[in-house]
Parts: structure tokens; sequence; C-alpha cells
């Protein structure tokens, strides 16, 4: 079975080019990101479709208790409001303080990452620890995040149509490969 994990900040909910670690701290800064709505509306169908599709679908976010404390609430509030059809277990918060996404994953599914496991993110940082850990890894460009395109493989970009997002995670879940970069 394919997973698909999507990332939250930056991917499902905007990426603030100017933020301060001070603003992260902030309360309602978490609670307050708009939503990437065309992915956001994607990985909605995705998950309305899982079964059909025979797959799974999980938001899996990092969280950073000790330094932003209104990272774990806020998150689970954003998370109601704009994707309350998730079941709890569909909504994984890692605490990157002492964990890795590919460690939280293998020890809620206790088996290792596979190819099988995508993880859409937009940080390349943790793109590169995934494949590391044998999983397949796509970038998402927010408009931001890309300048010297550092990251060599998949993308998905924000000026992709709800649908050209939807149909391209299809094409990588048919095929044993992602789908190619995004111009």
């Amino acid at each position: 079975m394919k997973r698909i994990f999507f990332d939250m900040d930056g991917v499902l909910a905007e990426y603030r080019k100017d933020c301060t670690e001070r603003d992260l701290a902030q309360k309602g800064y978490f609670l307050t990101l708009s939503p990437e709505w065309n992915m956001l509306r994607a990985m909605m169908r995705l998950v309305e479709n899982a079964d059909a599709l025979g797959i799974s679908v999980c938001v899996l976010t990092k969280v950073y208790p000790k330094m932003f404390r209104y990272s774990v609430s806020e998150k689970l509030q954003w998370r109601d409001k704009f994707m309350p059809m998730l079941f709890d277990s569909e909504f994984v918060m890692v605490n990157g303080d002492v964990e890795e996404k590919s460690d939280k994953i293998r020890e809620l599914y206790g088996e290792d990452i596979s190819s099988d496991c995508i993880l859409i993110d937009d940080y390349n940082p943790n793109l590169s620890e995934w494949i590391k850990a044998g999983g397949t890894a796509v970038k998402y460009v927010n408009g931001i995040n890309d300048k010297n395109r550092s990251f060599i493989g998949a993308r998905l970009t924000n000026e992709m149509t709800e649908q050209e997002i939807y149909d391209s995670i299809l094409q990588m879940i048919h095929t044993s490969s992602p789908a190619p970069a995004a111009a």
C-alpha cells in the first residue's frame, strides 16, 4: 500500500518568508496561517478516495513544544478548522526536538520506510532525511523555498491547480517512481 504523507507548514499551510523564531513562539502564529488551497483540496480528494485508490493519506508535521509552546494546540485547531475529515491517526505530530519524521513513522507502523512511502514537503533537510531512510520525497515549491533548485527530484508547485496536483500524485501512486519535476 502506498502511503502519502503531507507536511503542514509551507505545504498545506502558508510559509511566511519573513517570520522569526520570536514570531513562531507567539500565540496565534500557527492558528492564523492561511491554507495553501490547491494543495489542501487535492489532499482532501485523496483522503476521500483513499479506500478506492488503495492508499493511506496522512499529515506529518513537526512541532517544537519547548521553543514554540503553542505549536501543538494551534496545529490541532488549524486541522479541526481546515481538515475536519481527518481522523487523529491521519494527523501525526512529530516532536522536532527529539525525532525525525521517518523515526515517527517507523514507530507508528512498526516497519521501515520504503519507496511506497511518499513525503511531500517543502524543506530540503526533511526530504533528504526521508530519502536516506528509504522513502520517496517530493519537493513542494511554495514560491519562496526553491530559488536555487537545490533539491533534485520530483516537484509539485503552488502554481499548479488542484487538479494538476491531484493528477500528479495519482501518477506517483500508480507508477514505481515519482512524477517528473514540474517546470
